[in-house]
């Protein structure tokens, strides 16, 4: 599938400009089945029209063509969420995989970004992320290599952000930041190549199931039972979005 002219082909057909766009879920996490789809998500800057149209435009495309599945939002939506330390934004904002980036001077904003996140707001979404994803494996047919992959991320991101360390995207990477005998990360290094050849939908013996869940919730009670300060730089973060947004308007629309 090419990406990069799906993208070219989306934004011909409107007035929007479009600003950086990257692959993210599975594939972006390297842990893909055969039959994931490409979750294209990314930016996008209303065109000056509608930037100074007194209506209310909508600050949100989305698309589900077959196995392309494209999510962009405008640059206010993107820097509120931003503002709040969102987690899923930052993934995107830190994704190795791009098919399109037009943000002047990105790098720098990046560093300086993630200088200023509050980590609380990680630890708390990927534990939920986890605590979610158990609670619907244990429903019938719901027991997929899948989600349990996606809660041990989810438990092994949010170990990390209580310790205010970046959790890394590639599930691999993200292993290398975890104690090598730590149980969870054993059972997904031994396991993640048969994920990898499973549908989404491939479901573990009914003895894997017991061993990961009995895994999975003894990480989840550790976790569950710490306290997580929030961080003392919202003031900076707000002020360095004010700055790059403003910086970003003037450099599109003049």
């Amino acid at each position: 599938m090419n990406i990069e002219k799906n993208i070219q082909q989306l934004f011909e057909q409107r007035q929007d400009i479009p600003l950086f766009y990257i692959e993210s879920g599975s594939r972006l996490w390297g842990m893909a089945s055969p039959d994931s789809d490409y979750d294209v998500r990314g930016f996008h800057l209303p065109s000056k029209a509608q930037y100074f149209d007194y209506k209310k435009h909508r600050d949100l495309i989305e698309i589900m063509d077959g196995d392309f599945d494209f999510v962009s939002y405008d640059l206010d939506k993107m820097f509120g969420l931003l503002a709040k330390s969102n987690p899923t934004v930052l993934e995107w904002v830190r994704a190795h995989i791009e098919y399109m980036n037009t943000f002047p001077e990105w790098d720098s904003f990046k560093q300086g970004l993630l200088e200023c996140i509050d980590y609380s707001a990680l630890y708390y979404h990927y534990l939920s992320l986890a605590q979610n994803g158990m609670k619907v494996m244990q429903v019938a047919d719901n027991f997929t290599y899948k989600k349990v992959f996606y809660s041990i991320r989810g438990l092994l991101s949010a170990e990390l952000a209580l310790q205010q360390d970046m959790p890394a995207l590639l599930i691999t990477n993200l292993f290398a930041q975890v104690d090598a005998n730590d149980p969870l990360r054993i059972w997904a290094e031994n396991y993640l190549d048969i994920k990898k050849q499973q549908k989404e939908k491939a479901l573990l013996s009914e003895l894997e199931q017991v061993e990961i869940l009995k895994q999975l919730e003894i990480k989840r009670t550790q976790l569950a039972a710490k306290n997580m300060p929030k961080s003392n730089h919202r003031e900076q973060l707000y002020q360095y979005l004010t700055d790059y947004s403003q910086h970003l308007k003037q450099h599109f629309y003049g």
